[in-house]
């Protein structure tokens, strides 16, 4: 089994506090000495190139408020075998830093944006925030971190009014948007709150005719449409009613070094503590096999998001 996609938090920390990805309670938030090293995650981006790595995506919590991010941006584009390095955000601070991690070798960036209202950003992200994101945007164009993905999680009862506006504001854009449907990871948020996107996609026919189905460069479990006549395409995460376990064909590394096969599992290793042992690179990639044969045994199940263990920002979203 080839594994071409590894996505790599770098800490759970963030500067939202979004009602789907954090629980109501305190949650202890990892201390520095926690974290792996970027030496430490170079050294495990190395030792998987044998099983087809080509792509990192970085991510968090909010990736960008790891203290020098830009250096691990750097070190990551020196691996000749890594073709693509991406990095999904919440756009708070990309505008200070879009030019600079495209310098240092990311390819492009996917951006958090659940609403276009403000009213709402703050009731969703506990923050008044959205024109930070939105002059994140901008920068991150501007840039040339493209092309540039917002990312919208359809909530019921809350942004799904706002669907129609979605895609208008990114065709006037030139972005890509894209519609997740809504995982309650380990118990957050609320099972009211789930729409599923057959229902968000007959909402956009309805305006604009129905969807074409296009291909799209990549390995990620979106799937994409282009509206009839327009170039102008748009995408569709369906975790919920729409499966895409046996097409899967990444692992997630957390912040303080657990290896994880999916999303929806607590099965994890600590590939940290063996990174700090010396000489132990055999038992790693061992390692790496156990993770990679629960990965093939999971492929035709169905995923089970109460299962997760952890919470998103804990896991890597």
């Amino acid at each position: 089994m080839r594994l071409d996609y590894l996505r790599i938090s770098l800490t759970d920390r963030c500067n939202l506090n979004c009602i789907y990805c954090r629980p109501g309670e305190r949650i202890k938030i990892l201390q520095k000495e926690e974290l792996l090293s970027f030496e430490e995650i170079i050294k495990f981006i190395r030792l998987i190139l044998p099983w087809g790595l080509k792509k990192v995506r970085i991510t968090g919590g909010e990736p960008l408020i790891r203290k020098d991010v830009l250096k691990l941006i750097s070190m990551i584009a020196r691996i000749g075998q890594i073709k693509d390095i991406a990095m999904t955000t919440n756009g708070i601070v990309l505008e200070k830093f879009a030019r600079d991690l495209k310098k240092a070798g990311l390819s492009r960036v996917n951006i958090s944006l659940d609403t276009l209202s403000r009213g709402k950003f703050i009731r969703i992200t506990g923050y008044d925030r959205l024109a930070m994101v939105l002059r994140g945007i901008r920068a991150a164009k501007d840039a040339g971190l493209e092309p540039v993905k917002i990312n919208m999680v359809v909530l019921k009862g809350i942004n799904d009014a706002e669907v129609l506006d979605f895609v208008s504001f990114a065709k006037e854009n030139s972005l890509i948007p894209r519609f997740i449907e809504y995982m309650p990871i380990n118990g957050a948020g609320m099972r009211d709150w789930y729409i599923s996107n057959q229902v968000i996609k007959k909402i956009i026919e309805k305006k604009w005719g129905k969807l074409e189905s296009v291909p799209f460069p990549g390995s990620g479990p979106a799937e994409y449409f282009k509206i009839k006549g327009i170039s102008f395409t748009l995408g569709f995460i369906s975790p919920i009613s729409k499966p895409f376990c046996s097409t899967c064909s990444k692992l997630r590394l957390s912040a303080d070094g657990k290896l994880k096969p999916c999303l929806a599992s607590s099965y994890e290793i600590d590939i940290k503590r063996v990174l700090r042992e010396s000489g132990q690179e055999t038992r790693i990639e061992g390692l790496i096999n156990s993770v990679i044969n629960f990965k093939k045994k999971k492929r035709s199940h169905l995923p089970d998001f109460n299962a997760a263990g952890k919470f998103m920002f804990q896991i890597g979203g």
